[in-house]
């Protein structure tokens, strides 16, 4: 198989897209009838040793983090707001990729789009549609980005042979909003990084030590700032929690600066100004992987995922869990985390109190966690999505 992609999601800030994209690549890579793999930003193709050293970039998380605050992440939030933004980046990719895209297709290469949006091709293609949460939730969007996906992907759901949806609900939600038939939509689940695993006090103490933190002595959510992730009724809920708890569990709030938060930032002021919140914004995978084995509790009652893969993550940790009933994180948790409504604030409330007053609940739900974690591999998901290229070339 000789296979293609847009490596644009590769740049930095990389987001969960990104790391899907770079997980795939590495897996393939040690497919036996896997011959070649190529790709492209902007007009330059990397394959072989070019592609190796754009996967193994070791500053991208670095200047993720430059773009998570100050001026440039201000301008970069403004600029979803500009009409025409996301139709113009994308016209002058396609434009400088043109004449290679055609190269590749009349030399047999497979197209996957990792990324929703395919470019146009001429040979055989796949697409990765990770939710739909534009056309469920809107309101949650930048209108912009959510007139760009509304006009690009009829195409690219036209165009491709094979549509990859990451979980069996986002399945069912192109089936439902798009009408493809079933045979084209194969679910296939995203896996969990070994760097997620349970860690010790002393393997944290640094980390900890830097936001002043104890080891089991914070909630932890990771998320973008954005109103899909539920943060106001969460913070909400903490703050209903009796003062001993929140004095003992401050919640910690990890994730870059989004949009439409403003109200959140507002909640979060009393608590953070009492000493009960701490939202240090953008820290590195290393840091958060730390981060995330030494909490009391997570919380994500998110109000809709296409898969959720933080859930997976922090129960590959170690972590008990509070997860929302709704959308595809139950599919994901399988019964190992704690579920509630995410639109009531007393049962996020109510499940926060019991999990953290509760020791048996919390160490019924680690092994659970850790168990239902370890079916989620990367290994699975490469051999199932090579399964699919093989059923197109065939």
């Amino acid at each position: 198989m000789k296979l293609l992609f847009d490596f644009n999601s590769l740049r930095p800030p990389r987001s969960g897209v990104g790391y899907y994209t770079q997980h795939l690549l590495e897996g393939l890579l040690e497919q036996n009838d896997v011959e070649t793999i190529a790709g492209w930003v902007g007009s330059n193709v990397y394959e072989g040793r070019d592609l190796s050293a754009l996967m193994c970039d070791q500053t991208a998380l670095g200047k993720a983090a430059q773009f998570s605050k100050g001026m440039k992440a201000t301008l970069l939030r403004a600029a979803r707001n500009v009409p025409g933004v996301y139709k113009t980046r994308t016209l002058v990719r396609n434009i400088a990729s043109a004449s290679l895209r055609k190269d590749f297709a009349k030399r047999g290469y497979l197209y996957h789009e990792t990324n929703f949006i395919a470019s146009p091709y001429r040979g055989p293609s796949v697409v990765t549609i990770h939710d739909l949460s534009h056309r469920r939730h809107p309101e949650f969007h930048p209108r912009v980005a959510v007139e760009y996906l509304d006009d690009g992907l009829p195409r690219t759901l036209a165009q491709a042979q094979v549509v990859i949806a990451d979980s069996h609900y986002t399945k069912k939600e192109i089936h439902e909003i798009y009408g493809l038939p079933d045979e084209k939509v194969v679910a296939i689940h995203l896996g969990v990084e070994a760097c997620f695993q349970p860690r010790s006090d002393e393997t944290c103490a640094d980390v900890l030590s830097a936001l002043g933190l104890k080891y089991r002595g914070f909630v932890l959510s990771v998320c973008t700032l954005q109103p899909r992730k539920n943060l106001r009724r969460l913070v909400k809920a903490y703050a209903c929690l009796p003062e001993t708890l929140r004095r003992e569990f401050p919640l910690v709030l990890i994730g870059a600066d989004g949009w439409m938060n403003s109200e959140l930032l507002r909640d979060i002021e009393p608590l953070a100004s009492a000493g009960q919140l701490i939202a240090p914004g953008y820290v590195s995978r290393v840091d958060l992987t730390h981060l995330l084995s030494s909490a009391a509790v997570f919380a994500y009652p998110s109000l809709y995922e296409g898969f959720g893969l933080p859930v997976a993550e922090a129960m590959a940790s170690g972590v008990p869990t509070l997860s929302s009933n709704v959308t595809s994180l139950p599919e994901v948790s399988e019964g190992a985390a704690w579920e509630v409504d995410p639109y009531s604030v007393d049962e996020i409330a109510h499940g926060l109190e019991r999990l953290l007053e509760d020791s048996s609940l919390r160490d019924e739900l680690v092994i659970k966690g850790l168990r239902r974690a370890a079916q989620l591999t990367w290994a699975a998901t490469v051999e199932q999505t090579s399964n699919v290229y093989r059923s197109v070339l065939a």
